[in-house]
């Protein structure tokens, strides 16, 4: 059940991505952002009233704490997505969105099997194969630093709301989206740019915010049931949907061997949740 969350939250989000990087392309990223948390927390209070579980302060606060890393992930990731290309950005996020619990885990005395440590060879074999594809040029410099940057902030996020609890129910969802959007409004105010996207492209955004908040609960659900590192691999097979998306409605380039390195990813990770 956990991993199965993790999957359907992966097929939510990578959605999700799709609609953002719509509205990314066409505004700024932190504006884009702000307005998608606007929309996921509204829609994470509506889950979590009618959900399992009930607000706890400790639970609560986690997830505020996560939101401080959902914050820079987003902005990071929509950037990401709209300056350089999903087969580069989202292959790397979704690395480091296993590696980063791995580690934790390693570090706090679980040492991953074989199993996984073949599982993670192959997924990194198959990041090299996709971000390959000279006819981005610079863009490919930009977007590794930029879905390394993303996917190490939303593997640290992903480790708070780890320590949440059963009883605390969705709640800490609430947090975590609350706080990004609240941070990035801040942001945004002090630059100087727009707090939140005006006219077409918010319709774009509100699909972007209420997705990303239903696979954020999935995921959340799955960490309060099961291994970390487990769900948090299944979470990462975001990329595929997002670039199935892309290059069937957006005509984004994707090459034969991209697809055959996010097959070779997919291998990765299904050898690394296998254990």
């Amino acid at each position: 059940m956990p991993i199965a969350l993790g999957l359907i939250g992966s097929l939510v989000i990578g959605a999700s991505d799709f609609f953002a990087r719509y509205v990314a392309r066409r505004n700024h990223a932190a504006t884009t952002a702000a307005t998608g948390l606007l929309f996921a927390s509204i829609a994470a209070v509506v889950v979590a009233s009618f959900g399992p579980g009930r607000l706890l302060g400790s639970d609560f606060l986690l997830g505020c704490v996560s939101g401080l890393a959902s914050a820079c992930a987003l902005a990071l990731l929509y950037r990401g997505l709209a300056v350089s290309s999903v087969a580069v950005v989202s292959p790397i996020v979704a690395v480091m969105l296993g590696a980063v619990p791995m580690f934790w885990e390693l570090v706090t005395g679980t040492a991953p099997g074989a199993g996984v440590l073949v599982g993670v060879v192959v997924a990194l074999v198959g990041l090299a194969v996709t971000t390959f594809n000279p006819a981005l040029g610079d863009r490919i410099k930009i977007g590794v630093i930029l879905g390394f940057s993303s996917g190490l902030s939303f593997g640290i996020g992903m480790l708070f709301m780890a320590q949440t609890s059963v009883a605390g129910g969705l709640w800490p969802v609430v947090g975590q989206r609350s706080t990004a959007c609240l941070i990035l409004v801040l942001y945004c105010t002090i630059r100087g740019l727009p707090r939140f996207v005006r006219g077409y492209g918010l319709r774009f955004s509100a699909a972007a915010g209420v997705l990303g908040s239903i696979g954020v609960l999935c995921y959340t659900a799955g960490f309060q049931r099961g291994s970390v590192t487990a769900v948090a691999i299944a979470a990462s097979l975001f990329p595929i949907p997002t670039a199935l998306l892309a290059a069937t409605f957006d005509n984004d380039s994707l090459r034969w061997w991209q697809i055959v390195g996010i097959g070779i990813v997919v291998a990765g990770i299904g050898l690394i949740v296998r254990g």
